[in-house]
């Protein structure tokens, strides 16, 4: 990554999540200032030690850009070796679908699949920026921002701290206060205020989206409570992602790392009264999703009930349609810039992706000023049809997966069962199945930054 070389930037990043811990630390090692504002407390944030991070190779590439990722994959990382889809109904379970991850595929992408505890990668990236010199500020709860023409902006606590920057990076996730700033802001804003034409792409206006709340409960169960029941055992030396399909939900269950096992629901229907967003440092009592595992093999639900709590998030779809204030002071990436379903393969490579984006754009040498408005304008561009093709996805499959009883279940079953008879299959079936995964899965952040740079930064 290229050393900036003038006029560094006072950069303030809201949220120690994946994402803004990553962004933090790359903009750091570019030569700006960096300071994290974050609201939960150091203790708060340690003692958690529940849920997991899918990797898949689009995020793998970028994370072995950072020094010691091998090490830490080795050790607290499990290699997801494909997808099994499975039909449960009645308490009873059948085999509908499965496809590998051949080696042969993996290497072509240079990059695996891979299963991590939450904890263990944000504690890396955390621990990484403190070494890099970047300021994290704990108990710092953003109230509002102020974000004025020709000011920089300021950052607002609850309890009246103002911290000011250049930029202002909101990395603060699902319920994001930086976002809520910049939404208010688009509507206060005349269009004469609004940036022109050559800034957004009118002629390309993304595809509605199809959900406007996403639901789902997160269990986290250690791997020894499920080895010391033999009727369980077994599921702890599963490599594959497991996928239970139910009516109106699915419950998707892995090895994550040596010692944990995660299990989420996934729900296909809007929220229901008794369904509500919780702060995930709070959790539920576990009788509050266990119902939802009626219908499913009961070796599921038993492993559910090894769980000492539950976290139930509400993803709101706000899809604002800018990740970029109309004065280019602040900017929005993972969960407060997007709606990629927090359950799904790519939400946190999402984020990972923007953050590259961001860190790779204001790393050119020789950075000035008077580039920002440019490059954060780089940043909408590259990553808005992007994001937008995952959020899709992301809803798409939560639809499919919960098919309720009925000839589109079956329909989608009959195809499905295509899978387990793929052996000797010719090079066209093949393409045609890993199609869509490749073509995810082979995203790389920086060449997108690359290419954008050559089509329109050279050319101006």
């Amino acid at each position: 990554m290229l050393k900036l070389k003038e006029f560094p930037l006072n950069v303030v990043v809201v949220g120690a999540g994946i994402s803004g811990l990553a962004v933090a630390y790359l903009m750091e090692k570019a030569g700006h200032r960096v300071t994290v504002l974050e609201k939960s407390s150091p203790k708060s944030q340690a003692r958690l030690r529940d849920g997991g991070l899918r990797i898949p190779p689009n995020m793998t590439r970028l994370l072995k850009e950072l020094p010691g990722v091998d090490k830490l994959l080795a050790e607290k990382a499990s290699k997801c070796a494909g997808l099994c889809w499975v039909q449960c109904h009645n308490k009873s379970s059948e085999l509908m679908g499965k496809v590998e991850f051949p080696e042969e595929v993996l290497n072509d992408l240079g990059c695996d699949f891979h299963l991590i505890p939450h904890h263990d990668l944000q504690g890396y990236l955390y621990n990484l920026c403190i070494k890099a010199g970047v300021q994290i500020h704990h108990d710092f709860d953003v109230d509002k921002l102020s974000i004025e023409k020709d000011r920089d902006p300021v950052v607002f606590s609850k309890t009246g701290k103002r911290i000011t920057g250049d930029i202002v990076i909101g990395a603060d996730g699902k319920n994001s206060a930086v976002r809520k700033a910049l939404l208010a802001e688009e509507v206060v804003l005349s269009e004469t205020d609004s940036l022109d034409s050559d800034d957004s792409d009118e002629d390309n206006e993304p595809v509605p989206l199809p959900m406007k709340e996403i639901i789902g409960a997160t269990l986290t169960v250690p791997i020894s409570s499920i080895r010391s029941d033999p009727e369980l055992s077994s599921f702890t030396e599963i490599e594959h992602w497991m996928l239970w399909m139910g009516n109106r939900n699915t419950i998707c269950g892995a090895r994550y790392g040596p010692e944990l096992y995660v299990l989420e629901v996934v729900f296909a229907d809007p929220p229901m009264a008794d369904q509500t967003d919780d702060e995930w440092l709070a959790g539920k009592p576990m009788e509050s999703v266990l119902k939802y595992a009626d219908e499913y093999d009961p070796r599921i639900k038993k492993i559910m009930q090894l769980a000492s709590t539950c976290h139930w998030s509400i993803q709101t779809v706000h899809d604002p349609p800018r990740y970029v204030s109309n004065h280019h002071q602040v900017v929005v990436i993972g969960d407060a810039a997007h709606a990629v379903h927090l359950n799904s393969a790519h939400n946190t490579a999402a984020g990972f992706e923007d953050a590259f984006t961001l860190g790779r754009l204001f790393s050119r040498e020789n950075l000035r000023r008077s580039h920002k408005s440019l490059l954060l304008n780089g940043y909408q561009y590259i990553r808005r049809n992007r994001t937008r093709s995952l959020e899709l996805a992301g809803m798409e499959v939560a639809f499919f997966l919960g098919l309720p009883p009925g000839r589109e279940r079956e329909g989608r079953n009959q195809g499905l069962r295509l899978t387990l008879h793929l052996e000797g299959a010719n090079d066209e079936t093949l393409e045609r199945l890993w199609s869509t995964y490749v073509d995810q899965f082979n995203y790389d952040a920086r060449d997108e930054v690359d290419e954008w740079q050559m089509n329109w930064v050279a050319s101006r």
